[in-house]
């Protein structure tokens, strides 16, 4: 019986199951659940000897979901660590050079990030750092390493480069290396380095962790409900070669993945928070709101539109904007209400709305060096470059997700509202301007939290975010790595 992509993936008593078993031994670790490690390493390469490439490709020991599902339940039970994370994905440039780019007919992904100006800040490269931007080296493999403990991953990126693009034997040229690290806040939340909690609102397509946000103590499902299918993720893998009596093409899948380096001013961002409070008369500990305004959260996760509730409990993510249709709690081009408006219609037959179908599985962690008090760990330096987000997803469609979400959500200065007369504005976390001519409406903030017919201020909250580089990978099945 093949894996119905059409709902959760089942994952009670997976290793028992010799068909889950099978469907989770082929695919990629870091897809159904990201990997927890706290350091990575991404490893950009050009190909220079396609032989000796293919031939590393299919004998490299990629880690795969059977064996990440088997250490997360080693790790609740004993405390244990998992092992190196070890990933790859293949450029559309990449697939070329070995022959096995067919099948995979993704608009944005046959272009290369590089030419889908939508997507891209001005609508060129020139905010993109050297390593990225020089067309005559461009990534054919992306290698992802990550682990717990910073010095073992160094070593083992040390040892994989001396092997792979060594100057004078390797069969890879080295584009670059970027390292992420995780921080997390006093309580143990991550955090990116405006300080706001990451990661809040994610599709849920396990079924343990769907019934983990089931429970009362984490939030609940019944405002909003983050279940996602599989197929919303994954697809069959054109890789896979069906003539292989070894190999059951039906449970062999792969996934999109897109990755943007996003560097983050945080200096700039926190003095136009300072200067947003201002204009808006806001004072003591309602200056907060500034920034809720701007992210849609405040920065210990609670959403905006909850702001008024004296449980003390920040409420994850059960939520919509039904009560604040108007935005006078959360204005509408806040960056979570821009990228997830959670409106509950239209739903499908299977009972899954649209605005999750453009949800991707983020698998982000910052970049770059902050100082954190060793108490409170609250951030004490205020860099304006160096550091930011590597932003990574999974998803079944770059176009109908990472592109849509970018374009017709973050970019449009007319969504949510799609108000004629008055235009919502930009994200002003992520949302990209055609051209820094571009005439952009300020966004409209009201001085009042929840009074419709309070004083409302313009504002151009924008330009603290650049994108440094990015690109369109395919995440292959391991069986379909194996045919490279």
């Amino acid at each position: 019986m093949a894996i119905n992509l059409d709902d959760l993936f089942d994952d009670k008593d997976f290793n028992a199951n010799v068909e889950k078993a099978d469907f989770l031994r082929n695919l990629q670790a870091n897809i159904l659940k990201g990997h927890g490690r706290e350091h990575v390493a991404l490893i950009f390469l050009a190909v220079k000897d396609i032989d000796r490439a293919r031939s590393f490709l299919r004998s490299y020991p990629v880690s795969n979901s059977f064996s990440q599902l088997e250490e997360t339940k080693k790790f609740k039970e004993t405390g244990e660590p998992g092992e190196l994370v070890r990933l790859v994905f293949l450029s559309k440039l990449g697939l070329d050079l070995f022959n096995k780019a067919e099948g995979l007919d993704d608009g944005p992904f046959i272009s290369g990030m590089r030419n889908d100006p939508d997507v891209l800040d001005s609508g060129n490269t020139g905010s993109w750092q050297a390593e990225f931007k020089q067309e005559e080296r461009v990534t054919h493999v992306l290698l992802l390493l990550a682990y717990h403990l910073e010095d073992k991953l160094a070593r083992s990126v040390g040892n994989l480069i001396d092997k792979v693009a060594d100057k004078d034997n390797g069969f890879f040229e080295l584009i670059f290396i970027q390292q992420g690290r995780a921080y997390k806040n006093g309580d143990g939340e991550g955090v990116e380095h405006f300080g706001y909690v990451d990661g809040r609102s994610q599709p849920l397509f396990l079924k343990s962790a769907y019934e983990s946000e089931k429970k009362a103590r984490r939030g609940g499902v019944d405002i909003y409900d983050p279940a996602a299918p599989l197929s919303q993720f994954i697809f069959r893998d054109p890789l896979v070669d069906i003539k292989d009596s070894t190999i059951n093409p039906d449970n062999c899948f792969g996934s999109y993945f897109v990755f943007r380096k996003l560097e983050q001013n945080v200096a700039g961002f926190k003095e136009e928070e300072e200067a947003l409070a201002k204009k808006l008369d806001l004072e003591g500990s309602d200056e907060e709101r500034a920034g809720a305004m701007v992210v849609g959260r405040f920065e210990d996760g609670t959403p905006l539109v909850l702001h008024s509730k004296e449980d003390g409990v920040p409420v994850i993510n059960n939520f919509n904007y039904e009560a604040d249709l108007n935005g006078s709690k959360c204005p509408f081009h806040s960056h979570i209400r821009k990228t997830n408006p959670r409106r509950p219609e239209p739903v499908d037959e299977k009972g899954f709305t649209d605005d999750l179908k453009r949800q991707m599985a983020r698998r982000g962690i910052t970049y770059g060096t902050r100082l954190q008090h060793p108490d409170t760990k609250e951030f004490i330096d205020k860099p304006n470059d160096g550091v930011g987000l590597l932003f990574m997803s999974y998803q079944k469609s770059i176009e109908d997700q990472f592109h849509f979400m970018q374009t017709q959500w973050a970019n449009n200065e007319f969504f949510p509202s799609f108000k004629k007369e008055d235009k919502d504005g930009i994200d002003p976390i992520i949302g990209q301007a055609s051209s820094p001519e571009a005439v952009l409406a300020n966004q409209k903030w009201l001085t009042e939290y929840g009074s419709a017919k309070g004083n409302k201020k313009e504002f151009l909250f924008k330009g603290f975010v650049s994108l440094k580089g990015g690109e369109y990978f395919y995440a292959p099945s391991i069986s379909g790595l194996r045919t490279i």
